[in-house]
């Protein structure tokens, strides 16, 4: 059986690094190529007579051929490396100036993967050792073939044998696999770790493992529990603190390499705790101190960075605090795992490691459905804080997004006064909230969207929500195809109009005739008219004020009159 995981990406590297070690007088010495190691020079830089010319930091031939080489080893057992820069025959050293984020957006948007490159000096020149790990599918070229290694060259290979390959693998999930660490790797700070976690039980650290499934009958552990308890020999996590976006580095930090991942994890929560400081609220004799960002989206953000992050990748996953804008950006190395996108995030639950994920799972640390997303949206929204975003960002990398701040007490006040009391922890609540509290009204298909659900799935969210009350008061309340905040909701939030604000909650409610004028055009361009009826429902006003607000767009040439008398509206010229 070949090597999978993380002790199969050790085994490349040291094989790479005895390779380059070799180097003498500007040649590699050992340049014998194997099924696992291949040598490449840059393409596009030879000329007619054989001369080198200058690199560039961008060479749209040389990723297209390195494209078709990474595909290659993406498609044999175990993956494997690419020396970048050393010409193939004779082992010369030649070098490359190519971009490295550059180079590995090019290679995916190509072939759909993304390898770990990283940069090494040979000799002075600069060289890169891209590392491919073994895809889960097939994976065509740029000329849409399918080849992998055979000894030291590509073939090759179709689809029925490539699938018989990989039926014949004995783990389909490489964190399941078992890796060469045992117990006596296992890290007394680790275990301090896991059973600082409530519910992990007692026993022996043996069979706490084992309960766990991060060690195996055979006494090794999976590649999974390696990661998390035994010596991880680089740092997994880096914090960095700024004063604004752009502006000075004030702070880093970062856990010590010879820790294991739940060491480092550890760490760098502690370091954030430490800058995401409390707020206190005061509202008469009560006094309430809530964390500027709530502990759990903090602890989700983190726990998704390093869970669902890609394990073939070397770089770190970056925490970034921004101190001025109460902002935590966690970035972790690949983009989303399978079918994931970020307009489906909130509802497609897949693992890119699933034997990873289901130990985080046993220890408590994520939920039964996976990711917790719709648990930081839930602790942003309940407090007026913006749901996070999370995007793939370039250099192949996910970012999620939280932007705190002083917690917004009307919305919190709001939030806690919903019932039946389980209706306040419910995710899809809060995301018809947060959209009612920065538009007028909602629809199925606004509510559809919001929740990245089917049809159905918003309606059944639509009916929670008209189920439950605010002081014995719908929380929605029907309008014709659309649904609006109920009255005591809406009295409740109205305290919480920030005329400064750049996102301001129920702006809509206020006179200012420009609010109002966007809810009426909101409302024209979704069910192409609007009535006087229409606009004093949407905004609470008088009759007298949504009319003057009509009659102000018809003069500006945004709306015409239709109709008259009962069936008078309003409509685009």
């Amino acid at each position: 059986m070949y090597i999978t995981g993380v002790d199969r990406r050790r085994e490349l590297e040291q094989t790479v690094a005895g390779l380059l070690a070799s180097a003498v007088d500007g040649r590699i010495r050992s340049t014998k190529e194997t099924q696992s190691v291949d040598f490449k020079e840059e393409a596009g830089r030879r000329s007619g007579r054989g001369e080198i010319d200058p690199g560039l930091s961008k060479n749209p031939a040389a990723a297209v051929a390195l494209g078709d080489e990474v595909a290659c080893m993406a498609n044999s057992p175990g993956g494997g490396a690419l020396v970048y820069g050393v010409e193939d025959g004779t082992g010369e050293i030649i070098g490359t100036e190519l971009d490295v984020d550059w180079l590995r957006d090019t290679i995916f948007a190509k072939v759909g993967v993304a390898p770990d490159i990283q940069i090494e000096t040979v000799e002075g020149h600069r060289l890169l050792a891209v590392y491919v790990a073994e895809a889960r599918e097939p994976v065509e070229d740029t000329g849409g073939r399918i080849r992998w290694r055979v000894g030291d060259a590509c073939s090759p290979v179709d689809r029925s044998e490539w699938w018989e390959h990989r039926e014949r693998a004995s783990h389909a999930d490489p964190m399941a696999a078992p890796s060469h660490r045992t117990m006596d790797d296992v890290r007394a700070g680790a275990m301090e770790v896991i059973r600082s976690y409530p519910g992990t039980g007692d026993g022996t650290d043996e069979e706490l493992l084992r309960r766990l499934g991060a060690l195996r009958s055979d006494g090794a552990l999976t590649q999974a529990g390696a990661l998390l308890v035994a010596p991880m020999d680089r740092i997994i996590i880096e914090f960095t603190e700024f004063d604004v976006p752009g502006g000075s580095v004030t702070n880093r930090a970062a856990p010590r390499a010879e820790t294991s991942l739940l060491e480092q994890l550890a760490e760098t929560e502690r370091v954030v705790a430490a800058v995401n400081t409390s707020i206190t609220i005061e509202r008469g004799i009560r006094h309430e101190a809530l964390r500027r960002i709530p502990e759990l989206s903090v602890r989700e953000a983190l726990l998704n960075g390093v869970v669902h992050r890609d394990w073939n990748r070397s770089e770190p996953t970056e925490v970034r605090w921004f101190e001025a804008d109460s902002m935590l950006v966690v970035s972790s190395p690949g983009g989303f795992p399978g079918e994931v996108t970020a307009s489906n995030i909130l509802s497609n639950r897949e693992a890119r490691y699933p034997a990873l994920a289901d130990l985080f799972r046993a220890l408590g640390l994520v939920d039964k459905q996976g990711v917790g997303v719709d648990r930081m949206y839930r602790e942003m929204i309940t407090i007026g804080h913006r749901p996070p975003e999370i995007v793939e960002a370039a250099g192949t990398r996910v970012e999620c997004t939280l932007v705190g701040g002083r917690p917004v007490y009307p919305v919190m006040e709001c939030v806690r006064a919903i019932t039946p009391a389980e209706r306040q922890k419910d995710y899809r609540i809060a995301i018809i909230l947060y959209e009612l509290m920065h538009a007028s009204f909602v629809t199925t298909a606004r509510v559809q969207q919001a929740l990245q659900s089917s049809a159905e799935a918003a309606r059944v969210a639509i009916e929670a929500a008209r189920q439950s009350t605010v002081e014995s008061e719908a929380l929605i309340v029907k309008h014709k195809k659309a649904w609006l905040l109920g009255g005591s909701a809406r009295r409740r939030l109205a305290s919480a109009y920030d005329g400064d604000s750049a996102f301001p909650i129920v702006s809509y409610l206020t006179t200012d005739i420009g609010n109002q004028s966007a809810a009426a055009l909101d409302w024209v361009d979704t069910f192409s008219a609007i009535t006087t009826g229409d606009l004093q429902a949407l905004t609470g006003t008088a009759r007298g004020t949504a009319k003057r607000t009509l009659d102000a767009l018809v003069d500006d040439d945004q709306l015409a009159t239709a109709g008259s008398g009962r069936s008078s509206r309003y409509e685009r010229p």
